[in-house]
């Protein structure tokens, strides 16, 4: 069901990178007036001010724009609640699974007049997906990994948007059953997993040492690198990430 539309905001501020990327997709790229520091796509939004990043946004350097709404992510809940302070509209749109992702286009389309555009993205994006899917299910499921790191290492645990496009690809997320959304990882623990595929942000450090030496996967040359704000970041872009996922791995199935 599509959103009703609200009073469209014209001087907008946006506090995360999936979002600032949601706003110009939809068409409302000129109404956004600020980012955050990793705002850096489209090409137009690195030239806008900057107000920090995560938690370290400036209040007062978004105040100082005269917004007339600020979106974010509960990141940076601190900022927004902050910045509502000061008498200025602001969402928290929560954008860590896709059925989140889908929420927030459709949503800021309603807050910026743009809600049909949004509305017709939201689906031309879920009909891709869901192609994507279907052919990725012809062939054998493999087991996967995504490292966030080299030495602390991160990953996207249940509940995340990389596991939701794990899942799509035909990939068995060997975190899926941690219920964090970017636990931390044992080394012991994904040797012993042994994963037929990692998958990582590039770019990185070289895998070396433990506990990469120790991967069939790292020795067998089965690792992907996706561009690191290609596949950090959900938006518009999530089903160009699927099929990249798909077709860097077909190679292996």
């Amino acid at each position: 069901m599509m959103l009703l539309a609200v009073a469209a905001a014209f001087r907008i501020v946006s506090l995360a990178p999936a979002l600032t990327e949601d706003l110009y997709a939809v068409g409302a790229g000129r109404q956004v007036v600020g980012v955050d520091a990793n705002s850096n796509r489209p090409a137009a939004a690195s030239h806008l001010p900057r107000v920090g990043v995560m938690r370290e946004i400036s209040a007062e350097a978004v105040l100082a724009l005269h917004p007339d709404l600020v979106v974010g992510d509960p990141y940076e809940a601190r900022a927004l609640t902050d910045i509502g302070r000061g008498g200025v509209r602001t969402e928290t749109l929560p954008v860590d699974d896709l059925r989140g992702d889908f929420a927030a286009i459709e949503r800021l389309g309603a807050l910026t007049g743009h809600l049909r555009s949004a509305h017709d993205l939201h689906l031309r994006i879920a009909r891709r997906m869901s192609s994507l899917a279907a052919r990725a299910k012809r062939y054998r499921t493999l087991t996967a990994f995504m490292a966030l790191g080299t030495s602390d290492i991160r990953t996207a645990g249940a509940g995340t948007f990389i596991d939701e496009l794990f899942s799509l690809a035909n990939l068995r997320n060997v975190a899926g059953d941690v219920h964090l959304l970017w636990p931390r990882y044992s080394e012991e623990r994904l040797v012993m997993q042994q994963p037929a595929v990692l998958i990582l942000p590039s770019p990185h450090p070289p895998l070396a040492g433990a506990p990469w030496e120790r991967l069939d996967a790292v020795r067998d040359g089965r690792v992907l690198d996706v561009d690191e704000d290609d596949l950090l970041r959900p938006g518009p872009r999530i089903a160009e990430v699927l099929e990249r996922i798909i077709a860097g791995t077909m190679r292996w199935r």
